[in-house]
């Protein structure tokens, strides 16, 4: 099986994750690492052979590079999106797609009028938790949905100045979430409710911003997902989800690290959950890479797809609105077909 050659863009934390794993793929080859910090750029490239640039289009002119991993700042994302379709590259787009909804939807449109291979980055899909809940929803396990709670608290808090430029908290943080909620469901988002304030670090205030959320969606159903979001906890990466039907539950419980209990005279003693989010989520982004390339080679539909990450986007969009005018907000459907 021949190796397909990959290009990323970005040499940051993400970018970094993405390196390594295709590098140590039997079925990828890691051949271009882009980065407007030539340091930091190039000891990436260097450390898994690749060729180093700091000119996107210098890269897409190569004709061996087949996929792109766009891993670069948010502001860059629609450029570097569109870019790549127009050269024939597929890729795999770390969410947001653009900084606006009309940005992400000249993506999409572009992705599908060229029939490109387009992914975006929502990696919590492929966790193994995760999967099954939603496969045993779809089976009709517990009936109709009717509720989904959805707890995300990191384990630490990321500067104010740094939060702002990631979108902030319902961006950042809420789009992971927000197409969880949607993908289980398998029916729209309509509405969604949004309140929050700065119980710990006022700082983040002067962008407009929270370290402290809740949340309600309601889909075209009637069902609705409620969302608690904390910026740190004093614990470790605390993530988990509960969906609630007419038959019962399920529920994706929070992950301990090694899940060994002592249990001494009237004492139990448990492992907590995982320190970091890449210690909870390091195998799905092997998984996203595997489901990259199985749609490369034609054996599936990329999934997801950004028609998922517009969606998500404009649920993260309205609940800024909703957060910043105190009611609901109409979700307006970006995402469907034209």
């Amino acid at each position: 099986m021949n190796a397909i050659p990959f290009a990323l863009i970005g040499a940051g934390v993400i970018g970094r994750v993405h390196a390594r794993n295709i590098a140590s793929r039997a079925d990828a080859v890691l051949r271009w690492v882009v980065d407007t910090d030539a340091a930091r750029g190039s000891a990436l490239a260097t450390a898994y052979g690749a060729r180093f640039g700091v000119s996107v289009e210098e890269m897409l002119a190569d004709p061996a590079v087949r996929v792109v991993v766009i891993g670069s700042s948010t502001a860059a994302h629609e450029a570097h999106v569109l870019a790549s379709i127009a050269a024939g590259k597929a890729i795999l787009c770390e969410k947001p797609i653009s900084d606006s909804l009309d940005g992400a939807r000249r993506c999409l449109d572009a992705a599908r009028a060229a029939g490109a291979v387009a992914a975006v980055g929502f990696n919590r899909r492929f966790d193994v938790h995760h999967r099954a809940v939603h496969d045993r929803v779809r089976a009709g396990e517990i009936g109709t949905v009717e509720s989904m709670h959805f707890v995300s608290r990191s384990a630490a808090a990321p500067s104010p100045a740094a939060s702002h430029r990631s979108g902030g908290m319902l961006r950042d943080k809420g789009t992971h979430h927000y197409d969880l909620a949607c993908w289980i469901a398998g029916v729209a988002p309509v509405e969604v409710s949004a309140t929050g304030g700065c119980l710990f670090e006022p700082g983040y205030a002067e962008y407009g911003d929270v370290d402290t959320a809740a949340l309600t969606l309601r889909f075209e159903t009637g069902a609705l997902a409620t969302f608690s979001f904390s910026r740190r906890t004093a614990y470790g990466c605390d993530e988990m989800f509960d969906v609630f039907g007419a038959g019962g539950l399920l529920v994706s419980e929070r992950q301990r690290e090694h899940g060994v209990c002592v249990y001494r005279g009237t004492q139990l003693h448990a492992d907590g959950i995982h320190a970091g989010w890449y210690e909870r989520f390091a195998p799905t982004y092997v998984a996203e890479l595997d489901a990259l390339i199985a749609a490369i080679r034609g054996d599936r539909a990329a999934s997801p797809g950004l028609d998922d990450g517009l969606r998500a986007q404009a649920i993260a969009e309205a609940a800024v609105e909703s957060l910043a005018n105190g009611r609901p907000v109409a979700i307006r459907d970006v995402w469907s077909a034209r």
